[in-house]
């Protein structure tokens, strides 16, 4: 996560990986169902997630990746 600090939930993951040189630019993250102990009391909440507009989002963030890297790979002007 360059520039900003990462959300709660990423910490886990984007901090001993940035104390281990990796720089992180971008991020993806959607709501999915969840059944985590409350909400398990009334069958889970985000029911309907992901959906096509997430999962397509997804698609996206991955294939900016995916040109990044071969960009890095190839050199800018392939």
């Amino acid at each position: 996560m360059h520039g900003s600090s990462p959300a709660p939930f990423t910490r886990p993951l984007v901090q001993p990986l940035e104390g281990k040189g990796f720089e992180g630019e971008e991020s993806f993250t959607c709501r999915a169902f969840d059944t985590w102990a409350p909400f398990k009391l009334v069958g889970g909440i985000n029911r309907q997630r992901p959906n096509a507009e997430d999962l397509a989002a997804a698609r996206a963030f991955a294939a900016r990746l995916r040109d990044r890297a071969g960009r890095e790979v190839l050199g800018p002007d392939r």
